[in-house]
């Protein structure tokens, strides 16, 4: 298997106002040639350790040659108090991992300029907002179990789909329609259709249909908006998958195949079940 060189630090952000421990992942040992970046987002309850546990299957990617070279890195991110938004004069967890910790790893480690970003549950949301927001600096993102809801408005979603945590990042999200709005990933669909569609990130977005939160709900409901916004992406329901089970070793793996086409991995083609848009 290609051996991997894994480091812990920590990142004193002016975007939060905290210490932000994150994780780094790369292939082989020193960084000497430029290498695009992936952000690993985490999901609800969990830290940076996130990308430990995925450690193997990226060192997979790479040994089947699924994925090019990249730097990982994965932040610890709070879930009450963070869910990957930014606050109005309070923490901005989106813009850390978007904008500041990127620029921070780019003084460090030579980076071609390229990014994309893996995400799960509450960072499958952040995933699909940081492909989904103006600039559009991430080439490619995939989104399993992305926490996202079937509607667009906070008194919208049926309570069904907002039990415990989900309820608390339904109103996280904004205690009014134009801050709702500023967070909700079909509403960022839709304001910029157009520049999306010039833009044209690949957006990969996976969900079980036995999602034990509904998730599957949020997404056929964002597959839904973004065909009739003839914005392409590749949407990929698997019957019978529940949120966290059997299956979900396969579908990361089929998520960092697509990331791999994305950046340039040679020879890659994604599994026959994902549709294409």
């Amino acid at each position: 298997m290609t051996p991997s060189t894994f480091l812990a630090s920590t990142l004193s952000s002016a975007s939060t106002g905290t210490d932000v421990p994150f994780n780094l992942l790369h292939p082989g040992g020193q960084v000497s040639q430029p290498l695009p970046l992936i952000v690993h987002l985490h999901g609800a309850m969990s830290s940076a350790a996130s990308l430990e546990n995925a450690r193997s299957a990226y060192e997979q990617a790479w040994d089947h040659g699924a994925l090019p070279p990249a730097l990982v890195v994965c932040a610890s991110t709070p879930t009450v108090g963070g869910f990957y938004i930014d606050q109005p004069g309070g923490p901005a967890w989106e813009r850390l991992v978007a904008d500041e910790l990127p620029r921070h790893l780019a003084q460090r480690y030579p980076l071609s300029g390229m990014r994309a970003a893996l995400g799960f549950s509450m960072g499958g949301y952040a995933a699909l907002k940081l492909a989904l927001r103006p600039p559009h600096a991430f080439a490619a993102v995939a989104a399993l179990c992305p926490a996202i809801f079937p509607a667009e408005s906070a008194d919208a979603v049926p309570e069904v789909n907002r039990p415990s945590v989900l309820g608390l990042l339904n109103q996280a999200m904004g205690d009014s329609p134009q801050a709702y709005r500023r967070n909700c990933v079909h509403s960022l669909a839709r304001d910029h259709a157009a520049t999306l569609r010039e833009a044209a990130p690949r957006l990969y977005i996976d969900c079980g249909t036995a999602d034990e939160f509904r998730l599957h709900d949020g997404a056929e409901h964002l597959h839904a908006v973004l065909t009739a916004l003839r914005i392409p992406h590749q949407f990929r329901s698997v019957p019978g998958a529940g949120h966290a089970d059997a299956h979900a070793a396969a579908r990361q793996a089929e998520a960092l195949r697509f990331l791999g086409a994305a950046l340039g991995a040679q020879g890659m083609e994604l599994s026959a079940s994902a549709r294409d848009r």
